[in-house]
């Protein structure tokens, strides 16, 4: 009889271990997770904003108000601009993964800590699943998962929900692994279904992660030798027409906000800012206790996406200890010597593609190469672009010259390895952006180029440097190959290593103590109070007002406050003229110049009317001086009615009810 496999390496006990990592990971969240958010007080605050939306929407759904369903984007900012939760994320998965702790607690800010935490446990239990699935070694399974559970780049995010919400990657591919391992349509539908919660979760991976689930799919098929079976591609089309189908009726309202002008088209410039330098894999975050004050080659906003020494070097040892593997075995199978002339060439290309590659090298890390090299090798403009030419040519008469490389190269399509290595590759490749850049400099046009030209979608999204949520999902991988290849030579040693790599991977994660309510400043204004979990009564007294009631709030278009104002509309669910979003409307444009700092005068009030409003909140205390006196001064002069003053907060009534 087979031997029984250790406990620890059940998935419950797996689960239990990612728990408690999690939790000693963020510490001291756990202990604050009811009142405080982890990161900052912007985006935190904005994405409780959208549970409370989404689920205040479904709860009175639940309750026998089917109308709330068809103005499940119609959120409340932006005043009147339609469709408006279609600004940026819906998070929908996100929502119904924690309704039942929203309807027994109303907590958001305990939900979004705890989808946090959540998305830690479950991307190290699928990575786990999968590599295990793959190697059949739960410990080097073990180590996949704290790589990709714990993977550096996710120090900078812990702000961004819908960016570690990458969870359900491993287990698609888990899923779709097991389909072809078994035929069976059960976890084909479950990597859908992970899949489908993958893309409804951030509206980048929809973009970003589905080319690289159907090329897997098509790797194992071409593996497998199934291309031309018809039971499979049935299979496949049905579970891919479903996914498509469920992601269209979330898509529809964002392609109708899109026709409207109000969001649309990034401009590449901007589009460029936020695409990765080579720099950025030698930057990691400052908050990095280990690292966070030498590994910085050049920090700067959305560019921190260093993978790691010790996922490094696990990576290095699956590729060279595949490489050694494919090379004994094509020796193992070698016919006669090739032929004298045949010889020469491989020695010759060998020697050209080992010059070549420092040169590529040289030129990723400094942006350029030397000017006499640069000349003998016509490298121009785009030096990146050409050396990687160049060695594709050398590397082509390479598999002409030499019948052993050829015999190697024939390994590869139905490798694990050389899926996954080349998965890494080209979700580096393609988080260089449109235009590919080292140290500043220009280097070649990148492989996102291509997207953003031709696939639809690609040019409404910004944040390209995300794709270093998926390259840490493929160097995951390779780091489990790499612990079990550890584990085949010498099962103690390697044993000893892969837990020492845990620890370490740990150890170059470790942020702790992880911090929370960080205050964003608002420049000309005071500094926004740490404390949110609170509700301002003034806001109780606006959820009592009856429906028709629109508010806008002063200070108006200061970024820190506008956040909060739609935290707190998440609670009163009233219209509000203000907003923050990925995307703002132009009626929110027009408003911003009047009635910014201190309005004034009668063209303000105009404004203001024209708005829809029908109150407005002053925080005198969100000023400095007097400067929200005369901010509420201004408002009784052209009329409007002061309904109450509470703890600084000034609540007018701007024209009668029904106007």
């Amino acid at each position: 009889m087979p031997a029984r496999p250790p406990i620890w390496s059940r998935p419950w006990a797996v689960t239990l271990l990612f728990v408690a990592a999690s939790i000693v990971m963020t510490w001291p969240l756990v202990t604050i997770m009811d009142r405080q958010v982890a990161g900052d007080l912007g985006d935190p605050l904005f994405n409780c904003w959208i549970l409370q939306w989404t689920g205040g929407q479904v709860f009175r759904a639940l309750q026998g108000d089917l109308s709330a369903l068809s103005h499940y984007w119609n959120a409340n900012i932006f005043y009147p601009a339609p469709l408006t939760l279609t600004y940026s994320e819906h998070l929908t998965p996100l929502m119904l993964q924690v309704l039942p702790v929203l309807a027994a607690t109303g907590n958001v800010i305990l939900c979004y800590n705890l989808l946090l935490l959540s998305t830690f446990v479950l991307s190290g239990l699928g990575m786990y699943l999968l590599v295990r699935e793959l190697t059949g070694t739960p410990l080097a399974a073990l180590l996949a998962g704290f790589a990709f559970a714990f993977a550096p780049y996710r120090i900078d995010q812990y702000g961004h929900l819908e960016v570690v919400t990458s969870q359900w990657m491993p287990f698609a591919f888990y899923g779709f692994r097991r389909f072809f391992v078994t035929a069976r349509l059960r976890p084909l539908a479950g990597g859908a279904l992970a899949l489908l919660a993958q893309a409804l979760s951030c509206g980048y991976y929809l973009a970003y992660f589905p080319p690289f689930a159907v090329a897997y799919c098509l790797y194992e098929m071409a593996t497998r030798g199934i291309f031309t079976d018809a039971r499979t591609w049935r299979a496949l089309v049905v579970a891919g027409a479903a996914v498509l189908l469920v992601v269209g009726l979330f898509l529809r309202p964002y392609f109708q906000v899109r026709t409207l002008g109000e969001v649309g088209v990034r401009d590449p410039g901007d589009i460029q800012q936020f695409s990765a330098d080579t720099y950025a894999y030698a930057t990691i975050s400052s908050s990095s206790r280990l690292w966070g004050s030498i590994v910085r080659a050049m920090p700067r906003n959305e560019g921190q996406g260093f993978p790691g020494f010790t996922i490094l070097a696990f990576a290095a040892v699956a590729v060279g200890g595949g490489l050694t593997r494919a090379v004994r075995h094509a020796r193992a199978f070698a016919g006669a010597g090739a032929a004298r002339w045949r010889q020469i060439l491989t020695v010759l290309l060998a020697a050209i593609l080992l010059l070549l590659l420092p040169v590529l090298g040289d030129i990723l890390i400094t942006g350029r190469s030397a000017p006499w090299l640069a000349r003998a090798l016509g490298l121009g403009r785009d030096p990146a672009t050409r050396v990687i030419g160049q060695i594709a040519s050398v590397f082509v008469g390479l598999l002409f010259a030499s019948p052993l490389i050829r015999r190697v190269a024939r390994g590869a399509p139905g490798s694990t390895l050389a899926f996954y290595g080349c998965a890494t590759a080209a979700a580096v490749w393609m988080s260089l952006g449109p235009v590919m850049r080292a140290h500043g400099r220009r280097i070649g046009p990148g492989l996102y180029d291509i997207f953003y030209r031709f696939v639809p979608g690609f040019d409404g999204l910004r944040v390209v440097s995300l794709h270093f949520m998926i390259v840490a999902l493929f160097l995951a991988v390779l780091a489990g190959l790499g612990a079990a290849t550890l584990m085949e030579r010498s099962r103690r040693a390697g044993r000893f290593v892969v837990v020492l790599g845990v620890l370490a991977i740990l150890a170059e994660c470790w942020s702790v103590p992880t911090a929370a309510n960080i205050r964003l400043p608002a420049p000309g204004y005071a500094w926004p109070s740490p404390q949110v979990a609170d509700t301002p009564q003034v806001y109780r007294l606006i959820r009592d007002l009856p429906a028709g009631t629109v508010i806008a709030e002063f200070p108006f278009g200061a970024q820190a406050y506008e956040i909060r104002y739609v935290f707190h509309s998440g609670y009163h669910r009233k219209p509000i003229v203000n907003g923050y979003s990925g995307f703002a409307p132009a009626s929110y444009a027009r408003l911003v110049g009047p009635l910014s700092h201190i309005p004034s005068g009668p063209e303000a009030w105009k404004v203001l009317l024209s708005s829809g409003a029908t109150h407005a909140i002053v925080h005198e205390v969100s000023f400095l001086g007097r400067d929200g006196a005369e901010v509420s001064d201004w408002l009784r002069l052209f009329g409007a009615r002061e309904i109450a003053a509470i703890q600084g907060d000034h609540l007018f009534q701007l024209r009668p009810q029904g106007q």
